[in-house]
C-alpha cells in the first residue's frame, strides 16, 4: 500500500524520541515532510518502497532537531562577515591587529574593516584595544571592532573622523572606545549591502544546520515589519534559509505590525510571529527602566494577544519583570499565558519561588557559564555563584525552561550548553554550583522539546512523533552514554528538516 509507503527511513539508528509513550526505537520513517512512523530496524519493509530513500546510520544516535530558544540570526550572519576576534582565533591584541592588517592588505584603501567577537578578559592584556593600535594595523582604512557582547565597540582614527567624532588631540582626544549605545556610531558606521546579508545568511545558516539547529527563535529587541519582510525575502529563494523562523518583535514595533494585518503566531512552520521582545535597557540603555514603563509595555502586549519575553540580564531586572507579570496577570487573567523570562543568569531560591506564583517560561543559555566562568568568578560576589544559571533548581521547581546560545553573543553549538549544563564546568575546568547540574536526557529535551513549547509549537515538533514535522538531528554518539567530558566533543553527523536532508558531515 503507497499511503505508508515513506520518502526517508533513517534506520540501525538509536532514536531518542523524547516521546514519553515511545521513548526509544531505532528507525524514523518520513513521508511528506512529516513523521510517518518509528520502529525497529525489521518494521522497515513495512514503510519502504521503489522511491523510498533509505539511510543506514550505523548505531548512531537521532534525536529531535535543536531549537535555539533565544538567537539573533541576522546578527549571527553579519558577524560571521567580519573578521574573526573571538577567543578561539586570538589570544592577545597582537592577535587582533594581526588579523586587521591581514585584511587590509587585501581590501581597496578608505573600505570600511569590520571586526567582531573580542573579549577583552581573554586577551593576553586583559583590556580593551585603542583607536591607536587599530590604526597601526590599518591606517589607511575605516576600522570598527566590535565586543563579543555588542555593547562595546573600538574605533580607529579614520573611522573616527568620518562619522564625525572630533576633539581636541590635545586635551581630550578619544580613545575610540565606546560603551553601550551611541547613535553617532550607529548612524555614522554604514551597513552591510544587502548582498553582503544574503551572503551571511546563507554562511548563518549553514552553521546553524552544521550544529544539528532545525528551529531558530529570533529575539532582537529591535525586530520591526523590515526584519520581517527581510526574513520573507530570504525564505523566498529556495535553499537559502531551511531553518524555520520564529520571530519575536521589538516592543515599538507592535503597533505597526498589529496594523499590517499581523499577530501572535501570523505565519507558517516556516516563518512565523512569536511574540513581543521587552528590552526597555537594551532599548533606551538604561540598565533599569522605570517599572512604570516596563508595567505599561507589557500591559500593551498582554492585552493584544502577544506572548512578551521580557529582557532579564540581572536580579533587579527578574523582579520587576516579575512584577510587571503579576500586575497584567491581574487585569487579564491567563493561566496558560507563557510569558518568558529571557536568560535570567542569576536566580535565587527565593526569585524561583515568587516566580511559581506566575509560571512564567525561563529561556537561559548555559553555554555562558562556560565561557563566562573566569569573569563571573572575578565580578559575581561569592554568595551569588552557586544563583548562576541554575538549571537544576528551575527544573524541580516545575517550570518550564528552554535551552539557547544567544548567538552571535555566545557559540551556536548545542552540544555545548548541555555539557555545560551537565557538568557546570568553565573554560579551565572549574565546577560552579555542582548542584545545578542536570541530566544528558534533559539537558537534550530542553534544547528541542523546550524550544518548541516555549515558541507554541510542540503539538508539531520537539519530540520524534508520527504526525509530526519531520525534523532530526543525527549525532555521531548519544550523550546518555558516554562521559560527561565527550559530550562537548559529540559531532552533528546529519541534519533533516521537512524530510530532507539539509546538512551532512
Amino acid at each position: 500500500m503507497t499511503y505508508n509507503q515513506a520518502d526517508l527511513i533513517l534506520y540501525n539508528a538509536r532514536v531518542i524520541t523524547l516521546d514519553p509513550n515511545n521513548p526509544m526505537a531505532e528507525l524514523v520513517a518520513v513521508k511528506a515532510g512529516k513523521i510517518l512512523a518509528t520502529g525497529k530496524n525489521s518494521d522497515i519493509s513495512s514503510f519502504s518502497g521503489l522511491r523510498t530513500k533509505l539511510v543506514d546510520c550505523r548505531k548512531m544516535t537521532i534525536i529531535p532537531g535543536f531549537n535555539d530558544a533565544h538567537c539573533h540570526p541576522i546578527g549571527q550572519a553579519i558577524t560571521l562577515l567580519h573578521i574573526d576576534c573571538s577567543s578561539s582565533s586570538v589570544k592577545s591584541i597582537a592577535d587582533i591587529k594581526k588579523r586587521i592588517r591581514k585584511q587590509a592588505q587585501e581590501t581597496p584603501a578608505g573600505k570600511w574593516l569590520r571586526a567582531a567577537q573580542y573579549n577583552e578578559f581573554d586577551l593576553a592584556e586583559k583590556r580593551h584595544p585603542t583607536r591607536w593600535e587599530l590604526d597601526e594595523a590599518a591606517p589607511d582604512h575605516p576600522v570598527i571592532l566590535i565586543h563579543y557582547s555588542a555593547g562595546i565597540c573600538v574605533l580607529n582614527s579614520m573611522a573616527l573622523r568620518l562619522i564625525g567624532i572630533n576633539r581636541d588631540p590635545v586635551s581630550s582626544e578619544p580613545d575610540g572606545i565606546f560603551f553601550g549605545k551611541n547613535e553617532q556610531v550607529q548612524k555614522g558606521v554604514p551597513p552591510v549591502s544587502d548582498e553582503e546579508l544574503e551572503h551571511g545568511i546563507k554562511l548563518a545558516s549553514r552553521q546553524y544546520l552544521s550544529f544539528g539547529i532545525t528551529s531558530l527563535q529570533d529575539t532582537g529587541w529591535n525586530n520591526n515589519m523590515i526584519h520581517w519582510q527581510t526574513y520573507q525575502k530570504f525564505k523566498s529563494r529556495e535553499g537559502l534559509l531551511p531553518n524555520r523562523i520564529s520571530m519575536l518583535i521589538g516592543c515599538d514595533a507592535m503597533q505597526n505590525i498589529i496594523d499590517n494585518g499581523l499577530f501572535m503566531a501570523y505565519g507558517d512552520n516556516q516563518l512565523r510571529i512569536g511574540g513581543v521582545k521587552l528590552a526597555l535597557d537594551e532599548k533606551t540603555g538604561n540598565i533599569h527602566p522605570p517599572q512604570e514603563d516596563i508595567n505599561r509595555q507589557a500591559l500593551l502586549a498582554h492585552r493584544a494577544g502577544f506572548q512578551i519575553a521580557f529582557h532579564v540580564h540581572d536580579q533587579h531586572n527578574l523582579r520587576a519583570s516579575l512584577t510587571a507579570l503579576e500586575l497584567i496577570l491581574r487585569h487579564i487573567p491567563k493561566p496558560l499565558h507563557r510569558h518568558r523570562l529571557e536568560h535570567c543568569m542569576i536566580c535565587s531560591p527565593d526569585e524561583i519561588a515568587l516566580m511559581k506564583r506566575t509560571l512564567p517560561l525561563v529561556v537561559t543559555q548555559p553555554a555562558f557559564l562556560h565561557f563566562g566562568g573566569k569573569n563571573f568568578m572575578e565580578t559575581i560576589p561569592s554568595d551569588k555563584l552557586n544563583y548562576l544559571f541554575p538549571a537544576g533548581s528551575l527544573g524541580r521547581s516545575g517550570l518550564q525552561v528552554a535551552f539557547s546560545s544567544d548567538s552571535p553573543m555566545n557559540t551556536c553549538n548545542p552540544l555545548l550548553g548541555i555539557y555545560t549544563a551537565v557538568t557546570r564546568k568553565e573554560t579551565d575546568g572549574k565546577t560552579l554550583a555542582p548542584e545545578e547540574r542536570i541530566s544528558p536526557i534533559d539537558a537534550l529535551r530542553m534544547y528541542t522539546l523546550g524550544g518548541a513549547y516555549a515558541s507554541y509549537e510542540e503539538n508539531i515538533k520537539g519530540t520524534i512523533t508520527p504526525g509530526k514535522l519531520a525534523d532530526l538531528t543525527v549525532l555521531n554518539k548519544d550523550p546518555n552514554l558516554v562521559d560527561m567530558e565527550e559530550i562537548k566533543e559529540i559531532t552533528v553527523m546529519m541534519t533533516v528538516i521537512d524530510g530532507k536532508i539539509v546538512w551532512e558531515k
